[in-house]
Order: structure tokens, then sequence, then C-alpha cells
């Protein structure tokens, strides 16, 4: 495969109380210097689901490079409207980010499938449906040799030190599963704290902080952050920027890197 870029973003909660605006416009400036192969952004768009919120959150995803992948979050449900919220929970992403809330982008080196995790019936946590799962398997196992695929959703898979916040339902099952899928990343948000873990499969679970909130939690209390990715035949190499308040943007602060599990032709199933 040729070596590919992904910008991972998160947690924007546009026009939220604690959002920094002038951070969105500066990761637009840097998105298009970086020229990522493909641009994700996992959830929490908005911070109350209003439609203002949702406007100015599809005017920034307008300027920022193409391809682009977006699952909702659970922010991205509205919080104080019942009806909606438990019998249309995912209609306003619908009209103004996506009518895709389960989004697949693939290329001749790619294959990353994003899983909305945010559901009506809680104001916290998330989970995956068999269905979802049943259909990333199928994805998945028709990956081409050498594609490197990645698994998008919102909600965390570990625990955020110091915080209340669970994790996804099912969280070691389904990274067990992943794994057991020759899953080269996972790609998440929601905790407001970044991390990098490396399970014992090889499977490598990325964890964004906020982009533009000041709500960083943990060790990224106050810190805004992104990972950009790089990814070849062999290796996978990740890169946190954090946003330097003096230099006013973000600079490369850590980089790790991991070398990629050998594709295996396996049977890929659910459970």
């Amino acid at each position: 495969m040729s070596h590919k870029v992904i910008l991972h973003l998160s947690d924007t909660h546009f026009f939220g109380w604690a959002m920094r605006p002038g951070l969105a416009e500066r990761i637009v400036e840097e998105a298009h210097a970086l020229a990522p192969d493909l641009v994700v952004v996992s959830g929490d768009l908005t911070q109350r689901a209003f439609h203002r919120q949702f406007l100015a959150a599809r005017q920034w995803l307008d300027a920022l490079p193409r391809p682009l992948l977006v699952v909702p979050g659970n922010h991205d449900i509205p919080l104080l409207n019942l009806w909606e919220r438990l019998r249309r929970p995912l209609d306003r992403y619908r009209r103004y980010i996506s009518e895709e809330t389960d989004p697949v982008y693939e290329d001749e080196g790619l294959l990353v499938v994003g899983l909305c995790s945010a559901r009506g019936t809680t104001t916290e946590n998330g989970w995956l449906d068999p269905a979802q799962l049943a259909r990333a398997a199928r994805l998945v196992q028709g990956r081409r040799p050498g594609q490197a695929t990645a698994i998008v959703v919102h909600h965390h898979f570990l625990p955020v030190p110091g915080s209340l916040q669970r994790p996804i339902r099912g969280a070691a099952d389904l990274l067990r599963t992943f794994d057991r899928w020759g899953v080269d990343l996972v790609l998440t948000g929601h905790s407001h704290r970044a991390y990098v873990h490396r399970t014992e499969g090889g499977l490598l679970l990325l964890q964004a902080g906020t982009a533009t909130s000041t709500r960083g939690k943990g060790n990224d209390r106050g810190r805004n952050n992104y990972f950009v990715i790089h990814v070849d035949e062999g290796h996978l190499e990740v890169t946190r920027w954090q946003y330097d308040a003096e230099a006013r943007a973000f600079a490369p602060v850590l980089t790790e890197a991991f070398p990629r599990r050998v594709f295996q032709e396996v049977e890929v199933a659910v459970g």
C-alpha cells in the first residue's frame, strides 16, 4: 500500500459555552497544510444539538479538506426535546451533517468503518447493536491484503482516571472482537482526554481529546489536541498535536511508532 495520512479530530462542541471558536478556524488552516488522505471527526460536533450549532458545525466541516468521515456523538442528540430525543434522535444530525450515521470510507490503502454509538435513551453512555457489528464484520471480511482497517466510534473504550464517565457498553468484548478481526486502529472521542493504547493482539486504540473545548479532562484539563496518523505497509505512526496558546497554533508534542500486524485471511464473526 502507499503511505496514508489520517487527521483525527473530536468533540468540537459548536457553539457551546466552553468552545474556543478561534481554534476551529486554526484547525481548518492546519488541516489544509497537512493535506491528509482522510479527515475523521469522532462525534460531539455540537454542544446541545441546536439548529444554529449544527449550522456552525456544517460550515466548519465544509471548510475542512476532503475526503471526510464523521460519526455522531451523544451531544449531537437533542437533550431537552424529549419527544424528538426518543423518537427521532438523529434527525437533526441527518439534516445538517449526513444521512449516513454509519459511514464507510475506502481507497486502495484504507478501509475506515464508522459506527454510531449515540443513543436517544441515554444522556451519557452509548453502545453498538448486533446489526451494526454484523455489517462491520462483512466489510472487514472483504478488505484487501495490505489494506489498513480502522473503526471509528464516538464513545471511549478505556476508563478515564478521575472521571465518572463509563466506557461504551461491552467495551472489553468489543476490543477483543476488533482485535480478532485484525483491525489496525480504533478511533474514538467522548472523554476529552487523549491517550494511545496498544492491545496485546496489536490493535491500536486512539482516544482523541477535545479539539476546541475548554473541558479537557484528566491530564488534558484545559488542553486541546488532535491526532495525525501515518500508515504504511509495515508501520503506524501517531503524533499528538496540542494547542500552544503563545504560538496560537497546534504543535506536535509526542510521536509514537508501532509495527503493523501482518494481514491474514481470518474468519470474521461477531461475538
